[in-house]
């Protein structure tokens, strides 16, 4: 029986499993769920023709035998269109690496209409836990590497995880256990932990999930396999956001008093610790702070959600394709790598 992702699903999920439990779903049915193998192997195809000729591997990371390689070697191993499909990459590495791992975190910078299919699917579930303050992204993780390189570890966002060619098996382990046994934390060897763990076991067509609190490593048998996360980060609270909103007031403050880089002192402090008065500087903030209108507090706060909630919680939003004629005064602007930087590792 398939099972619909659906908007009664996530109201059901959002009540017992989101921020609780780990769980798999077999035989899962949505229509947004078009990423199978050869799509996702279109997509990796244009990804890394952008990055050869950039000459940049940022979003992707390869692992041999659980070393990760430098940019340069990163860039030599990636796809090319020649290896037809997914399983014809993997039978060119692994005809030289017995145990390798390919991640790919910026997919979606490539394909608009992916995006869109994802933004929708992604709507179900924030209609029911809500908008991250962070973001959630996409990941791409495939290989014939026998456990996660880095070893058991615990990312800061709940993990919805979608194999599309092999087994994935995930093995979890609730955070008062690693408390009680802290080395643990980052083992790539751990035999006599593995009866306190959970073990999820997933296949095409199915979906895993486990919350941000869970530690994890994915385990193989050395059989080639592939699979996309979705990472819901959970790690910015609102009070973060009202921090960095603070913030932007505090800059409009005027120059001669938000510039200062030293400050006055004020009375000395009594012997019993009592401070009699602010340094006039502060004093002056004080007012200035006190003088901002709700209105002007409220546009702030309309301007922050506003582009975040115009990005429908992604990271990043994909790159604009622009064609320009020959003569024109138009000029795209310079690519930053730092926009992309990510160590997006959740799902691995």
């Amino acid at each position: 029986m398939m099972i619909s992702l659906d908007l009664n699903f996530w109201k059901k999920f959002s009540k017992k499993m989101w921020e609780k439990k780990s769980l798999v779903v077999s035989q899962i049915e949505s229509p947004y769920l078009q990423l199978d193998q050869s799509e996702i192997f279109r997509l990796l195809i244009v990804y890394s023709d952008r990055c050869r000729r950039r000459r940049s591997a940022v979003g992707m990371k390869f692992y041999i035998q659980g070393h990760r390689q430098f940019d340069s070697e990163c860039l030599r191993h990636l796809p090319r269109k020649t290896d037809r499909n997914l399983v014809g990459y993997h039978e060119r590495m692994n005809s030289q690496y017995k145990d390798y791992c390919l991640v790919c975190d910026e997919l979606l910078l490539v394909n608009h209409q992916q995006h869109e299919n994802l933004t929708e699917f992604t709507s179900l579930i924030f209609a029911n836990v809500g908008l991250p303050n962070r973001f959630i992204e996409m990941g791409l993780y495939l290989g014939s590497y026998k456990r996660t390189p880095f070893g058991v570890h615990k990312d800061a966002c709940g993990v919805l995880s979608f194999p599309i060619l092999g087994k994935k098996k995930f093995r979890i382990w609730k955070p008062e256990f690693i408390r009680k046994n802290p080395k643990l934390a980052q083992a790539t060897s751990y035999t006599k932990y593995k009866r306190a763990s959970q073990v999820l076991e997933c296949r095409p067509g199915d979906m895993t999930y486990w919350p941000s609190s869970a530690w994890h490593i994915a385990e193989s048998d050395g059989s080639f396999s592939a699979t996309w996360s979705l990472g819901i980060w959970v790690d910015k609270p609102l009070s973060q956001v009202v921090s960095e909103i603070s913030g932007k007031i505090a800059k409009n403050l005027k120059a001669d008093l938000g510039n200062k880089s030293m400050t006055a002192l004020a009375s000395k402090i009594s012997d019993t610790g009592e401070i009699k008065s602010l340094p006039e500087s502060y004093q002056e903030c004080l007012t200035a702070l006190d003088s901002a209108k709700h209105s002007k507090l409220d546009s702030e706060f309309r301007k922050y959600w506003l582009q975040h909630v115009s990005k429908n919680g992604f990271k990043n939003l994909p790159e604009c394709e622009l064609k320009l004629k020959a003569g024109s005064k138009i000029r795209p602007p310079a690519f930053d790598d730092r926009e992309f930087e990510a160590d997006f590792a959740c799902g691995i």
